[in-house]
């Protein structure tokens, strides 16, 4: 619907209908007309219009412009959250929220990623495989083999060595495509292939085949190097092929991927382990120095199978007790006397035995690890450990070349390995010490991502399903502020959603709902609705599964939300219904009256000012009847602002007075803070600046108390834009800057905003 995606783009760039209406030259009624639906599709130059008072990017004006043609169907494109209501949040929370994403790129400059692994450390060989990756003319090539067998190696290798070629960037990403809870799904990647290109967040639409035709759009006439590691098949990899004859892709699989070599006329590249020449080479590299013994380096290349990961763990085996290879080759023997060829698991306990007591704990315990990898902290709390001791142990296990540190503080480990690791831990852990060890693991994310939601959301109502205190060991991050909170589940995202499958699996209900939770408002910020869907379906399933009928009620009306944001309106709708059958079913008049809060934000992003209104005015007379004064806070601001955004700007006010006076009642500063800002801005668009001042300085004054820096930097430009308004530029200046500078240290992409204000040359 085109009168949605203009609402979303006119909220996101922060313009009232009257402020757009004034910059475009467009009547506001006409804005209106547009918004609610009665006018779907607008003549063309009421289009264009719109499109330079919005200021939009070159690909938005085209989708915008595309989608206001009659009789054409909509393109799947991003619509940016809209400051109205979402699930267990007020009608206005959502400017004072962070809106994440890729950070605003300088004019002029177009990134060059360079996302390859550090080059592989002593490779050899491999000669005639590094000539066929040389002489491939084809835009993909396919590098299939077994595990183990070097395909990663080899595709980082070539790609150092060709990378002069590519001068436009190298993108890389490992597909986990054989993992068994957390293969990367193709939105997912190029949501990072995009980011790494200068997109910003804001740009990136929800549905994949337009993320895939943005991606191609932004990589044609580049020389871009796109390497996609561990693929599970074509489907998987086809979406991530980049555009242009300069691009090269280099896929590797245990699978040979006909499919993609079929379609693609992808150049095959079969790789088998080395010839026992390449293999004596390569483990000679590894071994000690002065370690010598030709017929004994060849025993023991031909005890490993010749496989390259397990001639590394002989060789980092060999390094640290600097025994010869002859010892070596003995240690190897089968108890039957001969050497055991192509037993990786000889190999692997060999390496295992050397290990003390505390670096094989941490071995078997990492083998329930459910995601890619696993940072130091959380390696502390699966291990029930200090600090400063896991770390010692990891070193040893680094050493040993049984784990990887392939970033500062963060291991992984083979998948050999891995499988290995979680064959010991079942054999030599009990169940009681095996569920120790993943509650500890599961209550350290829980417990940080509910604490970095605190700090991403302040706003958002109480957890309904309260976290108990953390069992010993776990110890959670702190999370300080909103920089390290964005931070920390940037990284670990990956890692949570596994780990929230995971607790599904083991039957861990309440960790799985608890993290959903958590999880929210980052996946909502950065517009991963698809998993953010997935994991409220995990939370519905685990509230059945404990027979907890608030939390399955909790968990359909944040699908709703998510399916409302996604346009799948008849499912957003259907999951509502569920809602309030539950909660009627219960006689639960709270959960009733937060249903019909969520579902204003729904018929809202569907379009329906009207109904939105209807359904948050029903909320807060149901607030109102059970003396709830937090969230008849929260339903009385919504109907302000949706009233303020249907026109009906005096009406509003009222609405907007009760709201603050409630939330005073309730002690919810947070929702305080927010009204006052919002406040502001109603009498600013009532022409009256003067009196919109001091809304913003008292909001100012809570938001020091709150700490809040991203809603302190939003005031600061509010209260800018009056003082401007009421003639006082050089106050407005002092705002502005302030508050940029707070939004720049944040990586906040409203920054941008300001920048240009304090640059625009007609302000002193």
């Amino acid at each position: 619907m085109f009168g949605g995606m203009l609402r979303g783009l006119r909220i996101r760039a922060m313009r009232t209908q009257e402020e757009l209406a004034a910059l475009s030259g467009v009547s506001e009624r006409q804005i209106r007309e547009i918004e609610s639906g009665r006018v779907p599709a607008p003549r063309a130059g009421t289009v264009r219009m719109l499109a330079d008072a919005l200021n939009l990017s070159p690909e938005d004006r085209a989708v915008f412009q595309l989608a206001a043609q009659p009789d054409t169907a909509q393109p799947d494109t991003a619509q940016p959250d809209t400051a109205q209501p979402d699930a267990g949040e007020s009608a206005a929370a959502q400017p004072g929220r962070r809106q994440s994403g890729a950070e605003q790129r300088e004019a002029g400059r177009r990134p060059v990623p360079e996302q390859l692994p550090s080059d592989v450390d002593g490779f050899t060989g491999r000669a005639e495989a590094l000539r066929v990756l040389d002489a491939a003319t084809s835009a993909v090539v396919a590098v299939s083999g077994p595990a183990g067998v070097g395909k990663t190696s080899l595709a980082v290798r070539w790609s150092h060595l060709a990378a002069p070629r590519f001068p436009d960037g190298r993108l890389y990403v490992d597909l986990r495509g054989f993992s068994r809870h957390d293969a990367m799904e193709p939105a997912e990647v190029i949501r990072g292939f995009l980011d790494a290109l200068g997109v910003p967040l804001d740009r990136v639409p929800s549905g994949l085949t337009a993320q895939v035709a943005l991606y191609r759009s932004h990589s044609a006439g580049r020389a871009l190097l796109v390497v996609l590691d561990n693929a599970r098949d074509a489907e998987q990899v086809l979406p991530l092929l980049p555009a242009g004859p300069a691009a090269r892709t280099i896929v590797t699989s245990r699978r040979r991927l006909t499919g993609l070599v079929a379609e693609t006329g992808a150049t095959a590249l079969a790789l088998d382990v080395p010839d026992l020449t390449e293999a004596v080479e390569l483990l000679g590299r590894r071994l000690a120095p002065g370690v010598e013994g030709g017929d004994a380096v060849a025993a023991i290349a031909a005890a490993c199978g010749r496989l390259p990961l397990a001639l590394a763990l002989v060789g980092a085996r060999a390094q640290l007790t600097g025994f010869p290879a002859e010892a070596i080759a003995r240690e190897l023997r089968n108890p039957r006397g001969r050497i055991a060829a192509l037993e990786i698991d000889v190999v692997f306990s060999w390496s295992y035995d050397a290990l003390s007591g505390d670096a094989a704990r941490l071995f078997r315990l990492l083998g329930l690890v459910a995601g890619a990898d696993i940072a130091l902290a959380a390696a502390a709390a699966l291990a029930g450990r200090a600090l400063p001791e896991v770390r010692r142990t990891l070193a040893e296990l680094t050493d040993a070349s049984m784990v990887v540190e392939h970033a500062p503080g963060r291991y992984r480990m083979h998948d050999l390995l891995h499988a290995y690791a979680a064959e010991l831990v079942r054999a030599e852990e009990s169940e009681a010490g095996r569920q120790a060890a993943l509650t500890r693991l599961l209550d350290h994310y829980t417990h940080t991502a509910y604490h970095a939601e605190l700090v991403l959301n302040p706003v958002r109502a109480p957890i309904p399903m309260a976290l108990g205190t953390p069992v010993d060991g776990a110890e959670p991050k702190p999370v300080l502020d909103l920089t390290a909170a964005v931070q920390w589940l940037k990284t670990e995202y990956a890692v949570l959603l596994a780990a929230l499958r995971q607790a599904e699996e083991e039957g861990m209900h309440r960790h799985a709902w608890q993290l959903s939770w958590a999880l929210d408002t980052f996946l909502n910020d950065e517009r991963r609705w698809h998993d953010e869907g997935a994991a409220w379906a995990v939370a519905l399933r685990a509230a059945t599964a404990m027979t907890d009928r608030p939390a399955a009620a909790h968990a359909h009306r944040f699908l709703s939300a998510v399916h409302g944001r996604l346009d799948r309106f008849e499912e957003a709708h259907a999951h509502m219904r569920e809602a309030l059958r539950l909660s009627l079913a219960a006689g639960d008049r709270a959960g009733e009256a937060e249903n019909r809060f969520v579902l204003s934000y729904v018929y809202w992003l569907q379009g329906d000012g009207e109904r939105a209104l209807d359904q948050a005015g029903r909320s807060l007379s149901l607030f109102t009847e059970i003396d709830d004064p937090y969230w008849a806070g929260k339903a009385a601001l919504a109907v302000g602002w949706y009233l303020s955004e249907l026109g009906s700007l005096q009406e509003a006010l009222p609405y907007h007075l009760q709201a603050l006076e409630l939330q005073q009642r309730a002690g919810d500063r947070p929702n305080e803070l927010v009204t006052l800002d919002t406040l502001g801005l109603l009498h600013q668009r009532l022409g009256d600046p003067m009196s919109a001042i001091p809304h913003f300085r008292r909001g100012l004054r809570l938001a020091g108390v709150t700490d809040n820096p991203a809603l302190r930097a939003q005031l600061l430009g509010h209260l800018g834009d009056a003082s401007e308004a009421v003639g006082d530029p050089e106050t407005a200046r002092e705002h502005w800057r302030e508050a940029y500078e707070i939004l720049r240290g944040l990586g906040h992409p409203h920054a941008a905003d300001l920048r240009r204000k304090l640059q625009t040359p007609d302000r002193p």
